[in-house]
């Protein structure tokens, strides 16, 4: 069954971190939230979050919240590629980032960019302790998955391109 917009409460409460504004939001999709200055423009700001989050959850093939079910269930990003990488990858962490991969949530879906913060030099400094470690250039392939890069250094196959 496909629900509308409609059938869905909106709750409404005042916004502790923005004095005089409200936080919207529709409790089964917690994709579904925003800030709003005043409660006359709720379904405005919420209905395209709701039409998107719907598409979302249809494009995934996951089923869509009934209305009145309650709060919605988080979900993860799948991690069995990147767990299949251990003990390789909390080594990597280590000599790499220079924290633990324990301390890290790494999804098969995740890029270096997300950690680059770990060092001064960002993604320059990743390349460099990358080559220097591994003797292995990354460059042209950065900006593929995190897992796809730490299994090719592994198997020493890097696939330019």
């Amino acid at each position: 069954m496909d629900f509308k917009f409609e059938d869905y409460k909106i709750q409404i409460v005042d916004s502790g971190n923005f004095p005089g504004k409200f936080v919207a939001s529709i409790e089964e999709l917690y994709n579904v939230v925003c800030i709003i200055d005043n409660k006359t423009e709720v379904s405005d700001k919420l209905r395209p979050l709701f039409d998107k989050e719907i598409l979302r959850l249809k494009d995934e093939k996951q089923i869509i919240p009934q209305p009145d079910s309650g709060k919605a269930k988080i979900t993860f990003a799948s991690n069995g590629k990147i767990d299949s990488l251990r003990p390789f990858i909390d080594e990597f962490w280590d000599k790499i980032l220079g924290t633990s991969y324990s301390s890290s949530f790494v999804s098969d879906d995740s890029y270096f960019q997300s950690w680059e913060h770990y060092l001064d030099n960002g993604k320059d400094e990743l390349i460099k302790k990358i080559k220097h470690t591994y003797s292995i250039d990354i460059t042209s392939i950065y900006d593929r998955p995190i897992c796809e890069i730490l299994t090719m250094i592994k198997t020493k196959k890097i696939i330019l391109g």
